[in-house]
């Protein structure tokens, strides 16, 4: 399986490995230096203890003037043996070899090298102006400490003894310190590792699953949902994450209701907001548009420059809800040359005079230079005979709940048929709403008409 370098859960991962060596490389160092100091410490204690003892020793076999010959050589010798000092080295303050001791017996060895000489000679300056009584140097490599210590025989000449010191149990405190830095160091990587889990368990995993959410949204599938329960960022994110599904998956139902050539709802969508404008409380109006001698047209133009006029009606009712800036107000397409508008009852007459005038004052753009002239068009009614129809206006309908309750959209719907029944008698652009009490009869005589603005202005001049 390729890895995705680009991926956050690879990029923190990586991050994650360089920041846990990077502590536990600090770690060790810190730990094993220190220590390393504190056997070093330790040891140079003893060597310094074993130093001075050997120091006051030599002083005694040699005090009062006493020669470095082979019988005072070989007690010192013999002090040294019972020290522990395994091998020990006689030189004169210039370098030349006196006498050597080592695993139990006396060696010969050559004069001293131009390094001891300078270490020797480090080792009676200390003496002489730092009051040192010997200069110890640590190897740690050899895992040994060497000894220069100055002392005097023959009353004014002056020697040194250079012993070689093992660092005793100090292997032992070498793998001691190994494997307690590498307890700490699983015990550390462990801690991370768990660490790593728990991040990975909270937050990689979850943004995993979110990402296989989106691509099945990404895919149709609206319905997927993310089974993440909790109180953090990541829990909100996920409630956030399905409440846009079920908002999709609800704009995803109303796509499949819509009018194929206009998008608005269709009837579902009518019925479902008609059902829930009647539940809530609030007065409301439904308006029903219909374009009239829209057939005729439909016939004598054709079918595309048809669905033209209904795009047209369209673009109407949206601008004039556009430009007048409605509340709760919701557009649908019945289907056909009917159109649906729900608002709330303060709005309907504005909406209704605005949408006629905006009908009407782009409509004839649909027909030849003749008919518009003419006022009508020539085409075959019902009947296949030749008529005159004029030219297309539209016949605006209103229910309302303001002075009667419905109970079912399909109450509403019967009533707003009946208007449309008796606006389709009237000629131009009209609208009217049903003003009645329950169960009487629309009394188109006791009724005011309602036609277009300049209808009304002309009527009050008479």
């Amino acid at each position: 399986m390729p890895v995705n370098t680009k991926s956050i859960l690879f990029r923190v991962a990586l991050l994650y490995i360089v920041v846990t060596v990077l502590n536990v490389s600090i770690f060790f160092v810190l730990v094993f230096e220190n220590q390393l100091d504190l056997i070093a410490e330790n040891a140079i204690l003893e060597s310094q203890h074993t130093g001075s003892s050997f120091k006051y020793r030599i002083d005694g076999i040699v005090s009062g003037g006493g020669e470095l010959d082979k019988e005072n050589t070989g007690k010192i010798f013999k002090e040294a043996v019972r020290l522990g000092i395994p091998s020990v080295g006689l030189y004169s303050e210039t370098g030349s070899f006196l006498a050597a001791f080592q695993g139990g017996r006396r060696v010969e060895r050559p004069d001293a090298t131009e390094e001891l000489v300078k270490l020797i000679n480090i080792a009676l300056t200390k003496r002489e102006f730092e009051d040192k009584l010997f200069f110890h140097q640590l190897d740690r490599r050899q895992q040994s400490i060497d000894l220069y210590i100055p002392f005097t025989h023959n009353f004014d000449n002056t020697a040194v003894a250079v012993v070689e010191l093992v660092l005793k149990d100090v292997r032992r405190q070498m793998l001691y310190l190994y494997r307690q830095v590498f307890i700490l160091a699983v015990a550390i990587i462990g801690v991370h590792a768990l660490f790593a889990f728990v991040v990975s368990k909270m937050v990689i995993q979850p943004l995993r699953t979110l990402t296989r959410a989106t691509q099945e949204i990404s895919l149709g599938m609206l319905d997927t949902r993310v089974p993440i329960v909790r109180d953090d960022e990541i829990g909100q994110l996920a409630n956030a994450f399905n409440e846009m599904s079920v908002a999709l998956q609800g704009i995803q139902d109303e796509a499949k209701e819509a009018n194929p050539l206009t998008g608005l709802p269709g009837n579902t969508q009518i019925s479902l907001r008609l059902e829930r404008r009647l539940m809530e409380s609030g007065e409301f109006c439904l308006i029903y548009i219909d374009i009239d001698n829209f057939k005729a047209y439909n016939d004598k133009y054709g079918f595309s420059r048809g669905d033209e006029a209904i795009l047209y009606t369209r673009d109407c009712v949206l601008q004039v809800v556009a430009r007048q800036e409605f509340e709760k107000m919701f557009i649908g397409h019945q289907g056909g040359d009917d159109f649906v508008v729900i608002c709330d009852y303060k709005f309907w007459e504005n909406c209704a005079q605005r949408l006629i005038e905006t009908f009407d004052g782009g409509i004839r753009r649909f027909y030849n230079p003749t008919d518009s002239q003419n006022g009508y068009i020539e085409s075959k009614n019902r009947q296949g005979q030749r008529q005159k129809f004029p030219l297309m206006s539209i016949s605006v309908a209103v229910a309302t709940n303001h002075h009667r309750s419905f109970s079912h959209p399909a109450e509403m719907v019967e009533v707003v048929a009946e208007v449309k029944g008796y606006l389709k008698k009237r000629e131009g652009s009209t609208y009217k709403i049903d003003n009645r009490q329950p169960k009487k009869p629309l009394e188109v005589a006791d009724e005011k008409e309602h036609r277009t603005l300049e209808d009304q202005e002309s009527l009050k001049e008479r």
